[in-house]
């Protein structure tokens, strides 16, 4: 059995497209390593992540997240057990320019959405924050409330 997990987090900083390009680059490489897979979406000064793998390893860096200053407001979303893992690799999706070139591991997730036929609280989740308001980050101040 793998642990897969879903938070949400507010970014401590402003998060450009080149410090995203470092991030999938460096996240890349650290979860394959530790056997992990899962999808990091970053939008409007937030963050919301899937992660799967060994129980240990997705333990471990969800503490480091929690720990890690350029986040705050880290909220665990879902935590379940799963047999297989719902993405084979490690990605992530952030608005980008539309003339820039996609680096290794960048998914259309925020732009094209979701065709999977995935009906996890998981899944469900990261289509609620590629399209809610209530996912921004000022949503706490009641600006989306009607």
């Amino acid at each position: 059995m793998l642990l897969s997990l879903v938070y949400m987090s507010a970014a401590n900083q402003v998060f450009d497209q080149e410090r995203l390009d470092a991030l999938l680059e460096h996240a890349r490489v650290r979860n394959a390593a530790s056997g992990l897979s899962g999808l990091l979406v970053y939008k409007d000064g937030r963050f919301m992540q899937l992660l799967e793998g060994p129980e240990a390893a997705v333990l471990e860096t969800y503490q480091r997240i929690i720990d890690d200053p350029r986040h705050t407001d880290v909220g665990l979303l879902v935590e379940e057990r799963i047999h297989t893992p719902r993405f084979g690799e490690w990605k992530m999706a952030f608005h980008r320019e539309a003339d820039a070139e996609l680096p290794d591991g960048f998914d259309s997730f925020l732009a094209e959405g979701d065709a999977s036929g995935d009906t996890s609280r998981a899944r469900e989740l990261l289509r609620w924050f590629r399209n809610h308001p209530m996912a921004a980050p000022d949503a706490a101040l009641g600006k989306h409330r009607r």
